[in-house]
């Protein structure tokens, strides 16, 4: 059995646009390859429109590839095993702001697998861990853009998943959100989650990741540890890559 949280084998995105008679295909994804092991937390840092979103989608199947296989400890990504066992914050979770997080949760609550039994006690659980009890009938207009990140995860760990998928999880918060959320990975790796996250925040990255892929145009040019001076390094793969490619 594999027990690899994420395998991503030749996965490739093509984008095809029509305008005034015209088609346009824009490659997303070119051919990446990756595999996360066990208990760590992984980054794929890129620019704006390098393919990170992309391969996300593609991870969690919101849209199909155009070549290549995603698996989840094992599964097919589009399997109920792999969904049960994946949690999801988008960049921007949206929320009905009329209502309250309890209220929110358990609506997510009804769509899952989750026991009605064991819903309860989730939501309480979850509510603690963003520290979001006290906050649990206060309704969401009143939330700041950290709170409602907090509400976005603990909707992504109301199933108690074994890997989370978080796409740019702290861009938009102030430094106190940024720290809430990097406190947040890491008691997660303590707690034996694996993490896969995009970002554009090197030194956000450097802090909180155990390995870093470089995603640029759509390919993967370098995996690697963070240190101290991982953004210059970025800037020297990016630059190394474009004059070898004019």
């Amino acid at each position: 059995m594999n027990n690899q949280p994420l395998t991503i084998k030749n996965l490739s995105k093509t984008y095809l646009q029509a305008h005034i008679g015209k088609k346009t295909a824009t490659k997303a994804l070119r051919g990446i390859n990756l595999k996360l092991e066990n208990n760590e937390i992984f980054s794929l840092i890129g620019l704006n429109g390098s393919g990170k979103t992309t391969a996300i989608k593609l991870i969690l199947g919101l849209i199909h590839p155009d070549t290549g296989k995603v698996k989840i400890f094992g599964n097919p990504h589009f399997s109920s095993s792999s969904k049960r066992k994946t949690g999801y914050l988008p960049e921007m979770p949206y929320f009905n702001r009329n209502f309250t997080p309890i209220e929110i949760l358990k609506f997510w609550g009804s769509l899952s697998d989750i026991p009605r039994d064991k819903l309860k006690t989730r939501i309480q659980t979850v509510l603690k861990y963003t520290s979001l009890k006290n906050e649990e009938h206060r309704k969401l207009n009143s939330f700041s853009r950290g709170m409602l990140q907090r509400l976005g995860l603990a909707q992504a760990l109301l199933s108690d998943p074994e890997l989370l998928i978080l796409d740019e999880p702290m861009g938009g918060l102030d430094p106190r959100g940024i720290i809430e959320i990097r406190d947040h990975m890491k008691k997660l790796k303590e707690r034996e989650k694996t993490i896969f996250f995009s970002s554009h925040s090197i030194s956000e990255v450097e802090k909180v990741a155990d390995r870093v892929a470089v995603l640029h145009k759509g390919k993967i040019l370098k995996i690697t540890k963070p240190h101290s001076r991982l953004e210059d390094e970025f800037l020297t793969i990016i630059s190394d890559y474009e004059r070898n490619n004019k």
